[in-house]
């Protein structure tokens, strides 16, 4: 065969690719609308294992329900999570069926746990109410859920306080209120009421006047950031650009403060 006639072959398995690859994924659909779920398996494999979002939610559909192959729920989990981190709209929608199908068993313990003073429960049904895990989404029973929970001590409760009140969630909006909580729980090693902390400074919410924003803001975010939040090490950097030679004196020097005080005692 000629070099020409090789060139020649390639060229029209190329353009025909795509034809084969839609024909497959359509004898897959259609196996699988008629319940024929061995070729619907065959067809809709392959296809999975190259990325296509619309396998990947049939799969998942399948091995979430047990047709054609083992019943693995978290098999169907990560292949819509596949297709969801694409933007495929019906994966999207199957993981959150899935995990709505999941919260709903999750309640039946969480309830009667919260209503008899757990406070890990009431703070876990304060997050199912605030962010519409199983139940329709409630701001205000969360903030009362999580309330409960962070008069009982639990850090993560006095932190999602804090956050409700910094974003008006479920309470009115209320800076003071939402440092004090958030202070409540970085006093106890709370990474994320730190970086919220800097968040405050940043966006000059904060309530100490004694020093410069920019100054508290960076002492949080180094903090958050040594913690290994992500996100606090970003805007850290891009604090040092605002900062003067005395201003990031201070700075570090308020950063040395607080890893004593609200780092060190819990590492």
């Amino acid at each position: 065969m000629t070099k020409k006639t090789l060139l020649a072959a390639a060229l029209l398995l190329s353009l025909n690719t795509p034809a084969l690859l839609a024909a497959d994924l359509g004898k897959g659909a259609r196996a699988f609308d008629t319940q024929d779920y061995s070729t619907a398996l065959k067809e809709l494999e392959p296809l999975a294992k190259e990325g296509n979002a619309d396998a990947t939610n049939m799969l998942g559909k399948m091995y979430e329900n047990g047709w054609g192959v083992a019943k693995d729920v978290e098999r169907a989990k990560r292949l819509y999570t596949q297709g969801a981190n694409v933007g495929h709209l019906e994966s999207v929608n199957s993981l959150r069926a899935l995990k709505n199908k999941e919260y709903q068993v999750e309640l039946k313990t969480v309830v009667p746990a919260a209503e008899s003073g757990d406070a890990h429960a009431m703070n876990r049904l304060g997050e199912m109410n605030e962010f519409g895990y199983g139940l329709k989404r409630n701001p205000a029973d969360a903030f009362n859920w999580y309330s409960k929970a962070a008069e009982a001590g639990l850090v993560a409760a006095q932190h999602n306080i804090g956050r409700s009140y910094n974003f008006g969630t479920g309470v009115e909006q209320d800076f003071a209120e939402a440092e004090r909580w958030y202070l409540e729980a970085a006093k106890k090693g709370h990474t994320d009421a730190m970086f919220f902390l800097g968040t405050l400074y940043s966006n000059e919410h904060g309530m100490d006047s004694s020093k410069d924003n920019n100054v508290i803001a960076y002492a949080w975010m180094h903090n958050a950031a040594q913690l290994g939040n992500a996100t606090a090490e970003a805007i850290e950097r891009r604090l040092v650009m605002k900062l003067d030679s005395d201003q990031m004196q201070a700075a570090k020097d308020l950063a040395e403060s607080y890893h004593k005080l609200y780092v060190a005692p819990y590492k």
